[in-house]
């Protein structure tokens, strides 16, 4: 009896569970036995299918199908930098001058024997341009006599030029004027089917977005005129997108350096425009474009509290 226990069992698939049970039943505990119980390559047992289940599954897998990938689009924000420093404001231009004049009181002297020549025509320019600014900046009461210096060859004029003097020189093509609001940053905008917007092209399967940007946009044949438009792409990750259902439209940010865009004909752009940030939001609010302008304004470092 012990080598039977001992040995290995094999019962057919169809009575394993109640041969198994009925000799542990006739030896009493299964503690007691020393053999390696049954074993059964019965395959696990069949359920059929439930049918609903599979008309739901089948539903739902063409459903998942049928969805259409999110439209992609590539734009870029092409910007001018300011070509003048900001008009100061009074108040700053006061503090400035004020700033200027005390530190002129209690600097010392020039040292005119180390660094000019005795008796030199530029220490003479110098002694006379000490005189004038300490009289513009104490008064004659303070500044004294004006040196005697004998006669001074003066230098050749300096020519200054008023700050808006590109943008009237280039008054003529209004907006269309790299050169005009030379103390702000500009953009560039398309007019396209009576709208204006920015430069934009459809993303292919697999392309990056600088691609797209640079062979269709500002590349040699791209709808801005590569040949005479010479910009700078900052960055290869998109700087915004604005969502509109399931489209995605990822902006891209661009320097010009010099030249202007020329339209290509199927670009479907009319024109173009170098506006600045409250232009920009100025025109698509009026064309009803409300929407984009709170998606974008953020490139143009306009915050939720600025109006």
């Amino acid at each position: 009896m012990s080598r039977q226990l001992g040995s290995r069992i094999k019962l057919p698939c169809s009575s394993s569970q109640q041969a198994i049970s009925r000799h542990a039943h006739h030896h009493g505990r299964l503690g007691n036995l020393k053999a390696r119980w049954v074993y059964s390559s019965c395959p696990a047992p069949h359920t059929p299918a439930d049918p609903a289940a599979l008309r739901r599954g089948l539903a739902t897998a063409a459903a998942s199908s049928s969805t259409s990938a999110p439209a992609l689009t590539a734009s870029v924000l092409i910007s001018r930098a300011p070509l003048l420093t900001p008009t100061p404001h009074p108040m700053a231009k006061a503090y400035w001058e004020r700033s200027t004049k005390l530190r002129h009181a209690f600097s010392n002297p020039t040292n005119t024997a180390f660094y000019f020549k005795p008796g030199s025509l530029p220490l003479r320019r110098f002694l006379e341009q000490q005189y004038e600014t300490e009289r513009g900046y104490y008064g004659e009461a303070i500044a004294g006599t004006k040196p005697e210096l004998g006669e001074i060859q003066p230098e050749p004029e300096l020519v200054e030029l008023d700050r808006d003097h590109w943008a009237k020189a280039d008054a003529e093509r209004g907006d269309r004027s790299l050169e005009r609001a030379p103390e702000d940053e500009i953009y560039l905008v398309v007019e396209s089917k009576g709208k204006w917007t920015f430069p934009s092209t459809p993303l292919k399967t697999g392309e990056a977005l600088d691609e797209a940007v640079t062979s269709r946009i500002v590349g040699v044949e791209g709808s801005l005129g590569g040949r005479t438009l010479d910009t700078w792409l900052v960055t290869k990750k998109p700087v915004g997108v604005v969502v509109d259902g399931n489209a995605r439209n990822f902006f891209l940010r661009s320097h010009v350096l010099a030249g202007e865009p020329k339209l290509s004909k199927d670009s479907g752009y009319k024109t173009h425009a170098w506006l600045t940030a409250p232009e920009i939001e100025a025109r698509l609010r009026k064309q009803g474009d409300d929407k984009i302008w709170e998606s974008v304004k953020g490139m143009f470092g306009v915050g939720e509290e600025e109006i």
